[in-house]
């Protein structure tokens, strides 16, 4: 589960009059369910459905409370799972942490803390519910980061296959895309899924915020950015979803899809044309070996000076001048040029730099100050390639790590001892 914020402004949320506020909530004392020998209250139940409600953008009304209770309830017992599972790995979620995770929310809806206790207060709820929800959160990020940091298998080729689909569909218009998935892992969910995914389409129709409810419903990566999964260009979803969002229209989102991992929403914010790729950049960290030799200096000492630095070229290796060089040539400096694109630079100082290791040095090349000696220290081809793949890498990989995430929490669940009533 994400993390949990509103998406439009929540102080304007909070002053709404035209909506009946919500009963006040009971102080249930009954026990809803049972994980492992540990109780979720009926109290915790209700406090969970009006943080699913408002933060969601739906308004409270007996239907739809009944109709998040089973979200709620099994939001609850997931966190039982994963908070036992991170005591006993030893994982703990410092009071910082968790105050930190609440000002992100806070910070990401423009809203004050004062603000948002109103807004929790007419709700029926308070902070300390969504508190809860952001320590579980929390707790369960360390267990899978520990558990599988490390062991992610994303294969050069696999890499290479979503490149080439990048380039190959490169000029055709690309979506900005965000998704909402409900996941499927073993059969008994399919309905459930199913089911789920219809009201929450049905709840986006009637005015609750996608990005809200991607937050709190969502098991995709993308959970955590309200179901922004960005620019997206055909080919790069599951042919599923392929088929429907090039049956779109901007601003509209696509009923329950069912695809591979789950039940989706789809929902289509713009399109536009695929800008061309980026250009091939090769960078240089360059230092110099500095003679002056004013503009007007005549050729005989043009010519000493030239062969006294190609007589130091020799003496050059990796990235440093010998002292007894320096001392050598007359008011000689050596320092940086820097980190630069070769397109950059002057065309006789990328002649002088051509075919170089790195470490050695290149020219002399002639200034109106003076004669250069080029040290080449570094090099770095960022081809189109190159510059895709580490964002391809870590696309595949929060696809992985989310994939492996759910099955620890759905093997948790099969060896846990859990009754509802």
């Amino acid at each position: 589960m994400a993390v949990t914020g509103t998406t439009d402004s929540a102080a304007a949320q909070a002053t709404r009059t035209r909506e009946p506020a919500p009963p006040p909530a009971a102080a249930e004392v009954g026990i809803a369910a049972v994980v492992n020998d540990e109780m979720i209250s009926a109290f915790d139940v209700e406090q969970r459905v009006r943080l699913l409600l408002v933060t969601t953008g739906v308004p409270y009304s007996p239907e739809a409370a009944k109709a998040a209770r089973l979200t709620a309830l099994r939001s609850l017992v997931d966190e039982a799972l994963e908070l036992q599972e991170a005591r006993k790995q030893s994982v703990t979620v410092t009071k910082e942490q968790v105050e930190q995770s609440f000002q992100q929310v806070l910070d990401s809806n423009k809203v004050t803390l004062e603000q948002f206790e109103q807004l929790m207060k007419q709700a029926g709820t308070s902070a300390a519910t969504l508190k809860r929800q952001l320590a579980a959160e929390l707790a369960w990020n360390q267990v899978v980061l520990r558990r599988y940091q490390g062991r992610l298998s994303v294969g050069a080729e696999q890499i290479q296959a979503a490149i080439d689909r990048i380039k190959a569909n490169a000029g055709r218009p690309e979506s900005l895309v965000s998704e909402i998935m409900i996941a499927v892992d073993n059969p008994e969910q399919e309905r459930p899924a199913q089911m789920l995914a219809q009201q929450l389409f049905d709840q986006i129709r009637g005015g609750a915020r996608f990005s809200a409810l991607a937050r709190q419903y969502s098991q995709a990566p993308s959970a955590a950015n309200g179901g922004d999964i960005g620019w997206i260009l055909p080919g790069q979803l599951s042919s599923e979803l392929d088929d429907t969002l090039g049956q779109m229209q901007v601003n509209s989102i696509s009923p329950p899809v069912r695809a591979s991992g789950g039940w989706y929403i789809i929902g289509l914010r713009e399109r536009r044309q695929t800008p061309p790729p980026p250009p091939e950049v090769i960078l240089v960290e360059l230092k110099q070996l500095f003679v002056p030799a004013n503009i007007s200096a005549d050729s005989a000492t043009i010519d000493r000076l030239t062969a006294e630095l190609n007589d130091a070229k020799a003496s050059i290796k990796g990235c440093s001048v010998p002292r007894s060089v320096l001392d050598s040539l007359p008011d000689a400096t050596f320092g940086e040029v820097g980190r630069l694109n070769v397109k950059d630079l002057p065309v006789e100082y990328r002649d002088a730099i051509e075919g170089l290791a790195i470490g050695e040095a290149g020219g002399p090349v002639r200034s109106t100050d003076g004669l250069h000696l080029l040290v080449l220290c570094d090099r770095d081809d960022q081809t189109q390639d190159a510059m895709m793949r580490d964002a391809v890498q870590r696309s595949l990989e929060d696809q992985q790590m989310a994939m492996l995430a759910r099955r620890y929490l759905r093997d948790l669940r099969r060896t846990a001892t859990i009754e509802v009533r």
